[in-house]
């Protein structure tokens, strides 16, 4: 890159990694179900609740003004003071709940934080498309975002207990502690080399309407996040409400979901790399559509012997549906857009995804007050010389209509992701062949390090040859493993 600084891609992607640990930290401790926790325990009205859960959708509108200046001015620069702004507001949040002043002010200061986060996204993405090679994207974005989805999980689990011990006090150390970690994650970012624009003018956000299988994709995923969205919001209700179980089991079974998603972020970065974002893109609203299905057989028509491990399989589910995507998308958005006129791609892609999250959240409040008292029932009725049985068949009540309705238009999404054309990449069936060989190949490697002896390893080794690779030779590479050595030649640049 002549004219250019140099850039140290291996010191930016090691302090990248880094922020990526003290950011999802900081993240996890700032999730909509915390605050609501909070507007709930100084008793908020509900709809004050629900217009503070709508902020994070709502302030991701300012990307669209943020883009236009991306790429005229510093993006490493705009990223770094708008973050300052948003993580500074998060130590006043933990003063105003400290000093139990009034409401307004603690929504005030949350609304700052998600507007200036939001403002330091365009730059940002359009920052790293430009850094990160194409050629480890995807298995670098899976391996930052697991390692920070482990660490968080840990930081959870600990203000669990400490929420257990002191109640509602928690609240100013836990903002302070998110304050805390957005600062050293700050620190990090600081030490990411700049990469300049490589040409500069006049932004258009119009561009990316021209570009037809631009749009293809964003119909595709917007419709997801519809879909999703739809449904995801009232998981825990129904957990709480009709299945009668404690929130520890809510807060169990998220554990099992925060487990399942560095799991696959484990391997699913390197298939992205190998065989394409979009199939795994697909796959996983697939792996959505089976778990919003699986919810309406937990009860029959009430809680059964099979309800547990029902919840457990769709959390598993949830762990892939909920991290993989994201990355995907990053990814797909970087191979279709421009180099150095990446953010307008970005902006509107999270902006129309967030308005079509945004109305199925809304959606799926009315829906389901529509279905609150609707019932569907099929029943087997078994008479003989020893008595009658009825066998449950089906039964669908309250919020399964809604979990049916955000299954079926996640299927209609699918339809039109596979309308976008994205380069190089296989079909869906090869994608799965290799998700099921790499999960197959660690339970086998479990297995074998703990000396348990594989069964049925006939049809084992049968799979394993029709899916292309040796039983005998496990040779499946996590993306867990320490990143690749950065060629020379990638060290003048990007």
């Amino acid at each position: 890159m002549d004219g250019e600084e140099e850039i140290d891609l291996d010191r930016s992607l090691r302090n990248l990694l880094f922020d990526g640990l003290a950011s999802q930290i900081m993240f996890s401790l700032l999730t909509v179900s915390i605050i609501s926790s909070y507007l709930a325990s100084r008793n908020a009205s509900p709809l004050l609740i629900g217009l503070v859960a709508a902020t994070p959708y709502l302030s991701q509108l300012v990307q669209i003004p943020s883009a236009i200046f991306a790429e005229k001015f510093s993006r490493k620069k705009l990223s770094l003071v708008s973050n300052a702004v948003s993580r500074i507001s998060l130590l006043a949040m933990a003063f105003a709940v400290l000093s139990a002043s009034d409401l307004v002010m603690f929504i005030a200061f949350f609304a700052i934080y998600n507007v200036f986060k939001e403002i330091s996204t365009a730059p940002w993405s359009s920052w790293m498309r430009d850094l990160i090679p194409d050629s480890i994207r995807g298995q670098y974005y899976s391996t930052r975002m697991a390692y920070g989805k482990l660490v968080s999980l840990y930081a959870v689990l600990a203000f669990t207990v400490i929420f257990n011990l002191l109640g509602s006090a928690t609240f100013p150390l836990l903002f302070s502690t998110a304050f805390i970690a957005g600062m050293v994650s700050l620190y990090f970012i600081n030490g990411i080399d700049d990469v300049k624009v490589g040409k500069t003018g006049r932004r258009s956000l119009k561009a990316p309407l021209k570009n037809r299988n631009f749009l293809k994709l964003i119909s595709g995923t917007s419709l997801w996040r519809f879909a999703s969205e739809l449904a995801l919001p009232f998981y825990s209700v129904y957990i709480i409400a009709v299945l009668k179980y404690p929130v520890w089991i809510v807060i169990a079974l998220t554990a099992v979901s925060q487990l399942s998603s560095i799991y696959f972020l484990r391997i699913s970065g390197r298939i992205m790399d190998r065989f394409g974002n979009r199939p795994v893109l697909a796959l996983s609203f697939t792996a959505f559509s089976i778990a919003a299905f699986l919810f309406t057989f937990t009860t029959m028509p009430e809680r059964h012997l099979f309800t547990l491990p029902l919840l457990v399989v769709i959390y598993v589910l949830d762990g892939f549906y909920t991290s993989v995507p994201g990355i995907a998308l990053m990814n797909v958005v970087a191979k279709i857009s421009p180099k150095g006129s990446s953010a307008s791609y970005y902006a509107l892609n999270y902006v129309i995804n967030s308005v079509f999250g945004a109305a199925g959240s809304l959606t799926g409040g009315i829906v389901a007050s529509f279905f609150v008292s609707a019932n569907f029932a099929v029943k087997i009725d078994i008479e003989s010389s020893l008595g009658f049985l009825e066998v449950p068949a089906l039964h669908f009540a309250s919020y399964d209509f809604l979990f049916l309705i955000s299954a079926a238009i996640s299927l209609a999404a699918i339809k039109m992701l596979r309308l976008f054309d994205e380069e190089n990449a296989k079909d869906e069936q090869t994608v799965k062949v290799e998700m099921k060989r790499a999960v197959i190949t660690d339970i086998c490697s479990l297995m074998t390090a703990m000396h348990i002896p594989l069964p049925n390893t006939s049809n084992y080794v049968k799979f394993a040859n029709q899916s292309g690779f040796s039983a005998l030779s496990l040779n499946y590479q996590p993306s867990l493993e320490p990143l690749p050595s950065i060629p020379e030649d990638l060290n003048k640049g990007s």
